[in-house]
């Protein structure tokens, strides 16, 4: 009998610790339990995205997360990497990882020592505090999961992040929640997006919890031309309301407060020594306006000093005295836009230091909802008749310049203890242009000799100006490679600089191109766009769930004159086309005179949002553009 027991107790044994092993195993990440729909068009499935924050105080809160993702496909290796940024007023802990294979089974747990943690240099900032914590788990046999899991620590609720449900293209989520534990009496912010089912609310003695849940979403490919991902995908943006950072306080329920706070960061930083102060006030003696004082002070700062990003402490936030930029002659974009207002004041001209997102690809900033959305600053200078944007950073832009790095978009002004909400200037499509005017020699042997002057204004001017600033080789090189002709020699260019009040970036080329022209028998092919046909269609889209979204208007007019060699004459030209559409228009047409062609071409593309049905049309009509730009005439010998 008792031989029976042992036996028992054996089996037994041998039941918990498979039991145990199985816990130690997660059965539940095996890949063949992910739903068909989930794994379709898919690199990867996010398995669990649990997130848990705490407010504890104004200035104390805490997260904690458990990740985990099945990477299907290499295409999506590195969304097995942990990366995680802290500094000061952030503090990562507790990480564990655990890798399992495709049934689920446990191949390898990550170690303390497998966590890299190294300073989060950026490739141009002078200084940063703000370090990274890394894991690569090194393990590409696919498929298989990671697991992470982890808390953050942070010193102040002016870093809350926000959930986002929409982690990438070609990613499906398994099953999400978010959870977010404040005071009872603190009023917690949020604002959701794209989301239907509304958040479960909870009331535990002195704390409110917020909870959502969301599960099965699947996969999306990428749509061209769709609006940021922020306005068109499920999320949920989170702020504080009151908040501390590093002994300031602030609050986010409206732009006005906010921009309190960010004056207060500001305050007393515009004192320039003496000997500064009357060097400016001689520098302005004579001028005629308030604008022409505006533009030498400009200039003065930007002589003066140079861009250098430093992130320390409540630094990347806060920008550091005008007397220490004064000094030492550098500063990052807080720094030299403080530099340069605290230049103008002692001119008797108020300038507003502003915040923008800046970036060619416009980020909303929602109006309705005060955030923190931003990640530089510039400077505004509302004037009598004119208001002039300052980019401090820039040693070369000229005075008053709007790039599209900062145009059409929502930023925040800074005023005396206060702050608004205000759009940047927008380019119309006459404004943001690239003009061309050539001619163009057609020799017997089918070469060309061409002459061209090619315009650009608004932020087409943006894009090219910078080339006077580049060394002789560089300039060149980069001029060659924007001309896209088949064997052509460059044999002359000038470039011409235009700093106006509207500039204007003027290119002169002269150019030699050999067999340029496709015979065919006796007949000569001529493609009449020679400098910038247009070769990109955005690709046909099945059941599109996006709205169409173009970010700028934009023009292209040309103008090309062909002096035919005496021993060639026309024997057929291309039909006009013309193309008038709300998201744009395309006229085209060549003409014969005095054995001249003169080839004429507009090109439009109108800035808007338009439902989605709009987007085979819009492809239409590029597609459309794409073959007219292409199109060719007959030459024949003269007989």
């Amino acid at each position: 009998m008792l031989q029976v027991y042992k036996l028992l107790f054996l089996i037994s044994l041998f039941g918990l610790s498979s039991f145990d092993m199985e816990a130690k195993d997660a059965p539940h990440y095996a890949v063949d339990k992910i739903p068909a729909e989930l794994k379709k068009n898919a690199n990867a499935v996010i398995r669990v995205n649990d997130i848990h924050y705490e407010i504890i105080s104004p200035a104390r809160a805490r997260q904690e997360i458990k990740y985990a993702i099945t990477i299907l496909k290499e295409g999506a290796l590195e969304m097995s990497l942990f990366t995680e940024m802290y500094d000061k007023f952030i503090r990562v802990n507790e990480i564990s990882g655990t890798i399992y294979d495709a049934k689920g089974k446990r191949v390898k747990r990550i170690k303390n020592e497998d966590i890299i943690d190294r300073s989060a240099f950026d490739g141009f900032s002078l200084f940063t505090d703000n370090r990274l914590k890394l894991i690569d788990p090194e393990y590409m046999n696919y498929p298989f999961t990671i697991e992470y899991t982890y808390s953050i620590d942070f010193k102040s609720l002016f870093f809350m992040p926000s959930f986002y449900l929409f982690s990438g293209y070609s990613v499906a989520v398994e099953s999400s929640n978010y959870m977010v534990k404040v005071p009872s009496e603190y009023d917690f912010r949020y604002k959701e997006v794209k989301i239907n089912n509304a958040p479960i609310i909870q009331n535990e003695d002195d704390v409110k919890v917020y909870s959502w849940k969301f599960e099965s979403f699947k996969a999306l490919n990428h749509e061209p031309y769709s609006p940021h991902y922020t306005t068109i995908y499920p999320c949920i943006i989170a702020q504080p309301s009151q908040f501390e950072f590093d002994g300031y306080t602030g609050d986010f329920k409206s732009w006005n407060e906010f921009g309190k706070f960010i004056y207060s960061l500001n305050k007393d930083k515009d004192i320039l020594p003496d000997e500064t102060q009357q060097e400016i006030l001689k520098l302005i003696e004579g001028a005629n306006s308030e604008a022409e004082k505006v533009a030498r002070i400009y200039q003065y700062a930007q002589k003066k000093n140079r861009y250098i990003s430093i992130q320390v402490g409540i630094g990347g936030y806060q920008p550091f005295p005008a007397e220490t930029v004064d000094r030492l002659s550098y500063g990052d974009c807080k720094a030299l836009s403080n530099y340069t207002k605290a230049l103008l004041k002692i001119a008797g001209i108020e300038a507003r230091y502003t915040l923008v997102h800046a970036g060619s690809r416009k980020r909303p900033v929602d109006i309705d909802f005060p955030a923190n959305k931003f990640n530089h600053a510039i400077l505004c200078v509302p004037l009598t008749n004119d208001t002039i944007w300052l980019e401090c950073t820039s040693a070369t832009s000229p005075c008053g310049y709007f790039s599209d790095f900062t145009d059409d978009r929502n930023v925040l002004i800074i005023e005396e203890n206060s702050g608004k909400l205000i759009k940047t200037p927008m380019y119309s499509a006459e404004e943001n242009r690239q003009a061309i005017n050539s001619t163009v020699r057609i020799n017997a042997d089918n070469s060309l000799l061409v002459n061209a002057e090619i315009t650009y204004t608004g932020a087409r001017y943006g894009d090219e100006y910078y080339q006077i600033y580049r060394d002789e080789k560089d300039r060149r090189k980069n001029i060659i490679n924007s001309i896209d002709i088949a064997n052509f020699t460059l044999l002359n260019y000038d470039l011409i600089d235009n700093r106006d009040n509207t500039p204007v970036f003027t290119k002169k080329l002269e150019l030699e191109a050999t067999n340029y022209c496709t015979k065919m028998g006796d007949k000569t092919l001529l493609k009449l766009n020679v400098f910038n046909a247009s070769d990109y269609v955005p690709r046909f889209v099945r059941n599109r769930k996006n709205p169409v979204y173009i970010q700028r208007n934009y023009s292209e007019c040309d103008t090309i004159r062909f002096d035919i060699s005496e021993t060639l004459k026309v024997e057929a030209l291309p039909k006009a086309i013309k193309l008038e559409t709300e998201y744009g228009h395309y006229h085209c047409k060549a003409e014969l005179a005095d054995d001249q062609i003169i080839y004429y071409r507009y090109f439009q593309i109108n800035k808007g949002e338009y439902p989605k049905e709009a987007y085979e049309p819009f492809r239409e009509f590029l597609e459309q553009v794409v073959t007219s730009d292409n199109a060719k005439t007959m030459l024949v010998p003269r007989i």
